[in-house]
């Protein structure tokens, strides 16, 4: 069956086979599976199918998610405060489901792609964005690409997607509207807004210290992600930073 590129990712190639996605693998791929064996239960992430060996590459083959990928920029129909709420709850309830993976004495905290991150309370994706989700008739149904998952706190996730979703950006929305929709995205998602501001800060400062760093964002490096990224913490420094 014929290999289909599918674009919009920034880092790895990654190809649809019929119903399967395959990705490239890394040693953080077995807890990857872990999870995804863990959150199967939800409907709201790929299913892993294992690994395959062809052509001396070795790829992970997942079930792929049909629907509308929320590629940048969003479309009116997802930046509505009821995508907002749905995204929130649906977040809570991948996070409530991965506890069981982070505590005991089986904690899975070593293995994954980045280090754990105190205080471990939840497995996070740590790209919990709309580019990173599917979509369907405007509703949120599931999440992708969990390679660089990590134990954490659930701010690390909320901080990020809510900075994406809000948003903590001056492209869309008014100042006193995007703290209304703050607001709003943490109460669906059951935690206190009180400091929204200086973790959503913290987001930012990992976003551009990655693209500086990682080799792998070269691209991310040509096409000036860094700017741009520097350009909103100083629009939440200035707006938000005391939330």
């Amino acid at each position: 069956m014929r290999e289909e590129v599918l674009t919009g990712g920034g880092l790895n190639e990654v190809v649809r086979v019929g119903s399967t996605v395959l990705r490239p693998v890394g040693p953080w791929t077995p807890n990857v599976h872990r999870l995804l064996e863990h959150l199967a239960p939800l409907g709201l992430s790929p299913v892993a199918h294992g690994v395959e060996e062809s052509g001396g590459r070795r790829r992970e083959v997942l079930s792929y998610l049909e629907g509308e990928v929320g590629h940048p920029p969003l479309g009116a129909g997802l930046r509505s405060d009821e995508v907002l709420v749905a995204v929130a709850r649906m977040v809570r309830r991948l996070h409530d489901a991965s506890v069981g993976l982070v505590e005991g004495e089986g904690a899975l905290l070593e293995g994954w792609q980045f280090p754990a991150m105190s205080p471990v309370e939840v497995i996070c994706h740590n790209d919990l964005a709309p580019y990173n989700m599917v979509f369907r008739d405007g509703a949120p149904v599931g999440v992708f690409d969990f390679d660089g998952a990590r134990p954490g706190p659930r701010w690390w996730d909320v901080a990020y997607t809510a900075y994406c979703l809000v948003p903590f950006s001056p492209e869309f929305g008014e100042v006193a509207d995007q703290r209304r929709r703050a607001g709003l995205f943490c109460e669906a998602y059951g935690l206190p807004v009180s400091g929204m501001g200086r973790r959503v800060l913290a987001r930012l400062a990992d976003m551009v210290g990655m693209i500086r760093e990682r080799p792998e964002f070269w691209r991310q490096r040509e096409e000036g992600h860094e700017q741009y990224y520097l350009g909103h913490a100083e629009y939440v420094r200035e707006h938000f930073s005391e939330m």
